[in-house]
Order: structure tokens, then sequence, then C-alpha cells
């Protein structure tokens, strides 16, 4: 048979349901029956309402309320939070860029480019090619037919990509340093990709965007 005790530890929870093998339960716990559902004791973590006749445990019913109330008293594991904000961050940034950016072409007209790994090769071979004397050379905007575009168009491309995966690297590793040095669990739940820097971490990186810019 299932036991349970007859009631619960300091905390407010119940301790953990256990196995006895003899026809009687032992003094202070509970027989529970056959056929109650026991699930509350894990999804409320013992902070349940056992319903009990003739000394057997019929319902176990989660209490929602001592159970929130535990909660809010737990200190998360500040390593685990923090490395899962690192790694939301370092996948945010690779989403971002590898979504691409718009590009103003010489003759006025603006279109999209992708940065993906393979995306960012085709450009650089494309620079190569009109950096060492091609008039042109095949590429494509997002959406649109492939087509010789003119050397000006082609470094066009590969400056706003430069400085838009410059941008966003120098971003990521901001925001990476401010998580790593964060504090508290409170305080890295607030780091998220895009969210305004420190002080100290928003004039360090305006400088370094300015050099390169520059």
């Amino acid at each position: 048979m299932q036991i349970i005790r007859t009631t619960p530890n300091e905390s407010g929870a119940y301790p953990p349901i256990q196995l006895w093998e003899e026809v009687t339960p032992p003094d202070g716990f509970y027989q529970i029956a056959d056929d109650c559902n026991t699930s509350a004791m894990q999804t409320h973590a013992g902070f349940v309402t056992p319903t009990i006749e003739d000394g057997v445990v019929i319902t176990i019913t989660g209490d929602d309320a001592a159970y929130q109330t535990w909660q809010a008293t737990q200190t998360p594991n500040l390593e685990a939070v923090r490395t899962a904000k690192l790694a939301e961050l370092d996948a945010a940034a690779q989403t971002v860029i590898t979504g691409g950016c718009d590009v103003t072409l010489a003759d006025g007209t603006t279109g999209h480019i992708s940065l993906t790994a393979e995306d960012q090769i085709n450009l650089s071979t494309a620079q190569a090619a009109v950096q060492a004397g091609a008039a042109g050379y095949p590429y494509h905007l997002d959406g649109e037919l492939c087509k010789i575009y003119a050397a000006a168009d082609i470094l066009a491309m590969g400056k706003a990509a430069v400085q838009y995966i410059l941008y966003h690297t120098t971003l990521c590793n901001h925001l990476l340093t401010w998580a790593r040095r964060a504090a508290t669990a409170e305080e890295l739940s607030g780091i998220t990709y895009g969210a305004a820097l420190p002080d100290d971490l928003k004039a360090n990186m305006e400088a370094i965007i300015n050099a390169a810019s520059a």
C-alpha cells in the first residue's frame, strides 16, 4: 500500500508518499486508497489537502495558495539562471544577424540582404571580385531575381553587412558581459536582447562603434 504522514512538516508540505508492505499503516501515517490520484504531491511539491474517510486518504488536492507562497521563497540557482541567459542572448544575436539588413543602392532604391553564414561567404566572394577589378557581379536581394549588380552596389552591400554584423556582435558581447557580472537572478531576468545597457557598457560600446565608423 501507499502511505502518507498524517501531518505536514514545518513548511506546511507533506513529505513524499511511501510504500508500506504491511496490512495496516504505521503510527503517524494514513493509508492511501488505491484509486486516489496522487499527482498533486508532485505538481504542488507536497503542499496538498488530503481528504480522509475512515482513516484512508481518498483524495489529494493541491493547495495552490500555499504552493505559490512557498515558490516565492525559493532562491533560484543563480549560476543556472546565468548559463541560460548567456545562451539566450547568444541565440538572439545569431537570429538577428542572420536575418540580415537593409541596403541602399546607388540609384537610391533599397533592398534587404540575408546574412546567414552562406550569404556572408557569397557576399565576401562578390566583394573580392569587384575589388579585384570586376565591373559587376551576380547577386540577389531577398525575394528578388539574381542579377548583375554594379561594383558600387556590391560594395554598398558589403559595407552595410559589415556595419550591421559589427554592431550586433559588439552589442551581444556587451550584453554577455553584463550577464556575467549580474549579481542577482532578478537583474539577469531584465537583461534581454536590445535592453538599454548600463552606463559604463553603453559608453564603451559607443566608443567602439564610433571608432569603427571613423
